[in-house]
């Protein structure tokens, strides 16, 4: 026998309290109990579908980047990635800054959850990024052999700003960083 189908509100009322809460309180100032309280759901409805606070915390911001990712396909590989790095520099300034250093700390805690963080979150924008680069490279505009160094000089600065300088996360260093996968993707 199967029970409830669960109900979608519910699952958004989590989310919506998990991010609230650790934008308030910080990672550490959440708690499974906080998230039950601010939802208006049972704990147990929130332990049925969350073994822990870092899986809540990753489904929560996957919620918010599915909602605000877009994928041009402009013809352009610039024009394509510009608004892509911005959204995900927007997605971050959103969510605060204490949602990336809390998915950083959990992950550096054990690699279970890393694993968890880079194939439910990390993996799949990865992936929206290599569908723009493999457009690009089909019409002659990237001829670096390796998709994820292109991708990697996204991330790696994205990451490094969510960890210790947040504030650089402006559309400025955005178009910076296209202009400098741009120029690796096809070099002289």
């Amino acid at each position: 026998m199967q029970g409830r189908p669960r109900d979608p509100a519910r699952d958004d009322a989590i989310r919506k309290a998990a991010l609230e809460i650790v934008t308030e309180r910080g990672y550490r100032g959440m708690s499974m109990e906080g998230v039950a309280a601010r939802s208006g759901v049972s704990k147990q409805a929130v332990y049925r579908r969350y073994a822990s606070k870092g899986e809540l915390l990753l489904d929560a911001l996957d919620s918010v980047g599915r909602e605000v990712f877009p994928v041009p396909d402009t013809g352009s590989l610039r024009s394509d990635l510009l608004p892509m790095v911005r959204a995900a520099f927007e997605l971050h300034r959103y969510s605060d800054k204490a949602f990336s250093q809390a998915v950083a700390a959990e992950a550096a805690q054990g690699p279970d959850f890393a694993r968890l963080a880079v194939e439910s979150v990390i993996n799949p924008r990865r992936d929206l990024f290599r569908q723009v680069i493999a457009r690009a490279r089909e019409r002659g505009e990237v001829t670096c052999p390796d998709d994820d160094v292109l991708i990697d000089l996204i991330y790696g600065p994205m990451w490094y700003a969510l960890l210790f300088d947040f504030d650089r996360l402006t559309d400025e260093y955005a178009e910076s960083i296209t202009d400098a996968v741009l120029a690796a993707a096809r070099p002289a």
